[in-house]
């Protein structure tokens, strides 16, 4: 039993994930013209959070080797949404975070998913928008509670 809840759960996940980022969300479009990916997006969001983070921090959080990382990080830094700064007590530690651009894109994103969400759920009903909030929310508490151990 335990073996078919684990094929139905990836078959679905498979299925879902690039439906949400490519159809429902249409991620494509909000970062086409500046050709960013759905990583430089976690970065940037992950950063409007916390507001300042090592290299090593936002590589946990995002789950991408450093090595990966770099270019990811330095894209966003030429674009001018990120910066460098070399931290006060230890110089061989260096804080990433954004720039006033970046918290204008990252805004701008928000702005963007909230007004597609508006027009996807339009047409639901206030108990299924519930059920899909509770669903949701509890599925991020499944998964954070499964990466812990």
């Amino acid at each position: 039993m335990r073996e078919d809840y684990i094929e139905t759960i990836m078959t679905h996940m498979l299925t879902l994930l690039p439906v949400m980022n490519k159809r429902f969300l249409r991620e494509d479009e909000v970062f086409k013209a500046e050709d960013l990916y759905p990583s430089h997006v976690q970065i940037l969001h992950i950063l409007a959070r916390r507001r300042q983070m090592t290299m090593s921090e936002i590589s946990r959080e995002i789950h991408v080797i450093n090595s990966n990382l770099t270019p990811l990080v330095d894209k966003l830094i030429k674009l001018g949404y990120l910066k460098r700064q070399p931290s006060k007590n230890d110089r061989r530690v260096v804080h990433i975070s954004l720039t006033a651009s970046g918290k204008r894109m990252v805004e701008r994103h928000k702005q963007y998913v909230s007004e597609l969400l508006r027009e996807r759920f339009e047409t639901l009903e206030d108990e299924r928008l519930e059920a899909l909030m509770n669903h949701i929310v509890g599925m991020n508490e499944i998964i954070e509670e499964c990466m812990e151990t």
